[in-house]
Formats: structure tokens, sequence, C-alpha cells
């Protein structure tokens, strides 16, 4: 569901103005003023979605409205890169609004063309399938953890009900009374969708000029990376699916903005050119009122970005994903004790939920020693809590003194094998082993599968093995360096007598369990 394009001249995008703090809270009265205040602001369709998303505490006329944004199921999960969509829902539902999310079913069929040189290879609709499911499964949890984490700090005043994967995709608010987000799937109007029928509905109403000077399709007819002139018809098209997503959503469920990433714009500009010349065709008199000038309105939020400028995403080779299968709690909360100072402030900002005053406070204490990595901690574990929930939030900080405490002997067996639940560095040996170089061969601490079979066959130590001990500073036991070739674990280094922590350089990490 995502996309960039140029502007029509008809309709004026503004720049978003980012205030500082302490500006904008004193102006407060639009969610599009929470969203500057915490940089999720790249560019609106109009100035008057200032008004038309004011916050339910800001007049006594609030009319609450509702917001969507959309998700592509290219992959089997959500990243980090997602997340700023819907975080900036999640602001819109605490401010009285009312939140969809899309999961794009017939959409993801097709691929959005935008941003790519290339045509995305297409998905089988077996892979698509699994991938519409994994993802809805994903945004209920996500929105559960997020009502839970709101639930304790007293934001919300509701217990948030269970997530289901069975539950069915009517749209029925996940959480009632707390938060009023909906996920659906627009698969389900589009199935029934005659080509006579979307032609006559929604092409009749498409400008080709105007489809042809989006930068997505433009990029692509005369590219200027060297890459081959060219873009299909089916992702020509997108465009037009996705601007029949805005209408649906704008006629069943009264959707009047659109969220979405810097590359959306274009689509979400078609989206409202449909939504406009389809009332102007239908001249209808029974529309609201309060639309009537505006009918529909976009949003777009900046791409999440490293130091380098590098995207979040999976097609950039850096995504953190949000499925605890593909990475665990640990290795998503170490990779936001990992961020760059540069970047830790605007994380905090857009990332997480926690008060401007807080992050500020926070900010100044970092400063006064950068080495503590405060600003870090508290971004870790804010992302931690919020995306993969409580528990997952326990076992990152327990396995993070499991790995870089110096104090062990406190450390239990359960305790370890509650932070590294289905984590690979936990290893449980079959039958007891002394040597330690073998216990770093055979757990692949240090070795490769080729390197084990060389040592199997041979007896003799391999030079990046040997090249560890020796140096004294590669290979640890319990967080004491092993400089001894012929090294053997005694019954005393075992801790609670079951297990030991052994670490090869600063990060690579096993805790190997041995058998009773």
């Amino acid at each position: 569901m995502l996309g960039c394009s140029s502007l029509p001249r008809a309709l004026s995008v503004r720049k978003a103005h980012l205030h500082t703090s302490r500006t904008v809270r004193s102006q407060i009265s639009s969610v599009v003023d929470v969203l500057e205040a915490r940089k999720l602001v790249q560019a609106t369709t109009s100035r008057a979605l200032k008004d038309h998303l004011q916050t339910k505490h800001a007049t006594s006329t609030f009319l609450p409205r509702t917001i969507y944004s959309g998700v592509d199921p290219s992959a089997i999960s959500l990243h980090v890169g997602n997340l700023l969509p819907l975080i900036a829902l999640l602001h819109c539902s605490l401010h009285g609004h009312n939140s969809l999310v899309l999961i794009g079913g017939a959409t993801g069929a097709i691929g959005d063309p935008s941003g790519r040189s290339t045509e995305r290879s297409a998905l089988d609709m077996e892979q698509l399938n699994k991938n519409v499911m994994a993802i809805r499964t994903q945004l209920y949890q996500f929105f559960h953890n997020a009502a839970a984490y709101l639930s304790r700090r007293g934001l919300i005043h509701a217990t948030p009900v269970m997530f289901s994967p069975e539950v069915s995709e009517v749209g029925e608010p996940l959480f009632q009374d707390s938060l009023n987000i909906q996920i659906l799937n627009n698969y389900n109007w589009f199935k029934n969708v005659s080509m006579l029928e979307f032609l006559s509905g929604v092409g009749r109403y498409a400008r080709v000029n105007d489809m042809l000077a989006r930068d997505s399709v433009k990029s692509r007819l005369f590219p200027t990376n060297g890459s081959i002139a060219g873009i299909s018809f089916t992702e020509f098209s997108y465009q037009l699916m996705q601007a029949h997503d805005f209408s649906v959503l704008h006629k069943d469920k009264q959707c009047s903005v659109q969220l979405g990433g810097s590359d959306q714009m274009g689509n979400i500009m078609a989206g409202i050119d449909l939504i406009r010349r389809q009332r102007a065709a239908q001249a209808d008199s029974t529309a609201n009122p309060n639309m009537r000038e505006e009918p529909a309105y976009g949003l777009t939020l900046p791409l999440l970005t490293t130091a380098s400028g590098a995207k979040f995403g999976k097609s950039a080779g850096n995504a953190v994903w949000i499925s605890s299968s593909l990475l665990s709690d640990f290795d998503f909360y170490q990779y936001f004790m990992r961020s760059a100072d540069v970047d830790v402030e605007r994380y905090l900002l857009s990332l997480t939920l926690l008060p401007i005053e807080k992050i500020e406070q926070i900010m100044a204490e970092h400063a006064q020693d950068r080495s503590k990595r405060i600003a870090q901690r508290w971004l870790a574990s804010e992302m931690t809590e919020l995306v993969r929930g409580e528990k997952a939030l326990q076992k990152a900080t327990l396995a993070t003194n499991v790995l870089f405490n110096t104090d062990l002997q406190s450390l239990t067996l359960d305790q370890v094998e509650f932070a590294f639940e289905n984590d690979p560095r936990l290893v449980y040996l079959k039958e007891p082993v002394e040597d330690v170089i073998q216990l770093a061969t055979e757990t692949k601490l240090v070795a490769s599968r080729s390197m084990y079979l060389h040592y199997f066959y041979t007896n003799k130590f391999t030079g990046e093995t040997r090249r560890f001990i020796q140096q004294k500073s590669g290979l640890y036991l319990n967080n004491k360096s092993v400089t001894d070739v012929h090294a053997k674990v005694s019954q005393d280094e075992l801790l609670q007598g079951r297990f030991i922590v052994m670490r090869a350089g600063r990060s690579n990490h096993k805790i190997i369990v041995f058998p009773h």
C-alpha cells in the first residue's frame, strides 16, 4: 500500500512546519499539532486538516473522524519501518478519533511500483494469503500490546480484550471502550468487482495525464539510473486500486483521512481526486455537510531512516522484524540499545508514546554522560514493551543481564530458559563435554561446520580457534578470558551446577546447558 507520486497542481501540499515542542504544547488543539510535535508529519494536502482533526478536548463541538493507513503484505512480517503510521493511528485514537488499518490482500497481488526501478516479483496466492494472515495476527498483537501498555499507564481505562487470529474480518473494534481501531482487508471488496464494474466505477473518473505525471510512473517511463524503461499495465493500475480503497472507506466507514509514508502522496491524491469526481458526478445532496467542501484529506509521514540515511525495510537489507520468530526479543531490544546518539531523540519522539516533557528530561540526563546510554535504554525498553509486550521486555532485559552482566553467580537455569526461549544462543548438550575448544566448535560459537569437521577428523585446533584462545581477548567462559588451548570446564565453573556462558569476541554468545 505504498507509493510516491507528483501532486496535481489543483491541490497544494504544504511541507510540515515543525515547531519546538514547547511552542506546540501551548497550541495543541489538533492531532496534527501532536504529530508535528513528534516529527511525524512530512506533508498534508490541506491546511484545513488541522481543524478537521481537532482533539476531543479542544472544542465542545468535537466530531470524531475516521483515519486509515494501509499495510502492504509483501513479506511474512511487518518491520519497524511499518510502525510510524501505526503509531500515528494510536495518537489519533487517543485523541478521540477512529482508526482503520487496511491490509492489501488484493493490492498485494500487484505490488506498489513507487520507489522502485523494476517491477516487483509477483507473489503466488498461497504465499500472499500466508503473509496476509501473519500480518493480520501481528497487527492484532501490536494493538493488544499497545492497549495494555496504555492501560498500565492510566491513559485508557479499559482492560484490552485478548486478540485472536480467528476474529472475523468485518472490522469490529479490537478494544471496546478503549481504542477504536479496526483491521480490514481490501480483498473483501475487490473479490467481487468485475473488470467492467471497475472501469465504469473507477476508471472513468481517472485522468491518464494525471496518472502519467506521478513520480511512481514517470520515473519508470523515463529512468535516470540506467534501468530499462517501462512499466506494466498491472503496476500502472495500482494507484487506481488504492484510490478505490479510499473511496470505499469514505463511503462505507465515513473515512476522511488517509495516512501514509512520504512516498504515498501520489496514491493518496489519486484517492482524493476519485472521491471528489465521484461526488460531483453523483451530486449527492445527502452528503455529510461537514465534509462537503473538503471530502477527504491526506497526511504523509517521513520515512524512518538510520543515521546514514538508509531506509528501514526488507528491501534495504536492514529489516528489524516485528515477528519474534524472525527476530528474538533480545535482538529487538538490542537493536534500539545500539541506536546512534544522533538518532535516539528522533526515535523517542516518533516511535514511542512517552510524553514530550519526559523525552526532554531523558535527553537532558543523557547529555550529562552519554556513555551510560540512558536515552538508548529508555528507547529499547519502551519499544520492546510497546511492540512485543511486557513479557518480552522482561525476557530482553534478563537476557541482557545474562550476556553482559559480570555477576553471573545469581542466575538460575529457569531465568536463563525464560530469557532465551526458542533462541539459538541457548544450547542443550546431550552428552557432557569438558574440552573448551570442543565446546566452542560443537556449539558453533567460533567455528563453521567445515572447521568443526576439520577438528573432528584431525583432532587438531583450527587456526581461527587457536587465534581466539591465544589472543587472550577472544574467548570467554563465564566472562573470564580463556588463555589455555587445553582448558577444561570444571564442575565448579557450572553455574547452578548446570550451565555456562561462553563468548567469542564482543557479542557472539552461547549459553550451554549440561545434562544432569
